[in-house]
């Protein structure tokens, strides 16, 4: 019998090696949770702590590639989780049935936990999230949600917020209504590349690659990645669009 089958048939050193490795997973789980949570911070809290546009990264990698990571650990984390039940099952079995002696009610209970958890592990995958505006919403925001106002300062043709608002933004120049607000319904996000940009908002990619200064050959990347070799924000690439729809009108 060689080592990795003695290693094997010793079932309390494989349970001890497997509680051990559990332990190890779950520290990292809990750690890359707060990690997500407070450090890579999402949406108003974000730019609320480093400004508008501002991309968090550790390791090279940002919140949703460490998210990726924890989800994986966590799937190595449950197989070993089941693993230890399967070891452990006639010790479990026998306390179930010191706790509820009754049969029916040892059954009822056990499918109860049983579907339970198979509807909390699976839920994700049978329901679709409901669409909502994602980066604009977090403009003119503070870090609690309170919208503030739109237009502040003397700029050219803006009228300074008071008395009756609807009256403020009748009165306000078309042309400077147009300039703040036509590039607020474009929705960009790093995840899109420049190209599928382009194409959803029907503009040329080669002029957004001249706005930003990116050379025409890499519009096929991610908008994301681009951010760190070139410094344009994602309003220089609504503002690109927004300048190609209106100069072509």
């Amino acid at each position: 019998m060689n080592v990795s089958t003695r290693f094997f048939s010793d079932r309390p050193k494989l349970n001890l090696s497997i509680d051990i490795l559990m332990f190890l997973l779950l520290m990292p789980v809990a750690g890359l949770g707060f990690l997500i949570k407070y450090v890579l911070l999402p949406g108003i809290q974000r730019n609320e702590r480093y400004g508008s546009n501002a991309g968090l990264e550790f390791l090279g990698m940002g919140r949703h590639q460490w998210g990726t990571i924890h989800l994986i650990l966590s799937i190595i984390f449950l197989s070993l989780l089941v693993l230890h039940i399967l070891f452990h099952w006639k010790m479990i079995a026998g306390i179930f049935r010191k706790i509820l002696p009754q049969k029916a009610v040892r059954r009822i209970t056990a499918c109860t936990v049983v579907i339970s958890g198979l509807i909390m592990i699976t839920f994700p995958l049978f329901i679709s999230p409901v669409q909502v505006p994602h980066e604009p919403e977090y403009r003119n925001r503070d870090i609690t949600g309170r919208a503030q106002p739109a237009f502040q300062g003397t700029q050219p043709g803006i009228v300074p917020a008071s008395g009756n608002a609807d009256s403020n933004v009748m009165d306000q120049e078309p042309s400077a209504l147009s300039h703040s607000f036509d590039s607020e319904e474009y929705e960009i996000s790093g995840k899109l590349t420049l190209q599928s940009v382009a194409d959803k908002y029907q503009v040329p990619p080669e002029k957004i690659c001249s706005d930003l200064k990116i050379p025409a050959t890499l519009a096929g990347e991610r908008l994301g990645r681009l951010k760190k070799s070139y410094p344009f924000t994602m309003d220089d690439v609504r503002e690109s669009i927004s300048k190609y729809k209106r100069d072509t009108k």
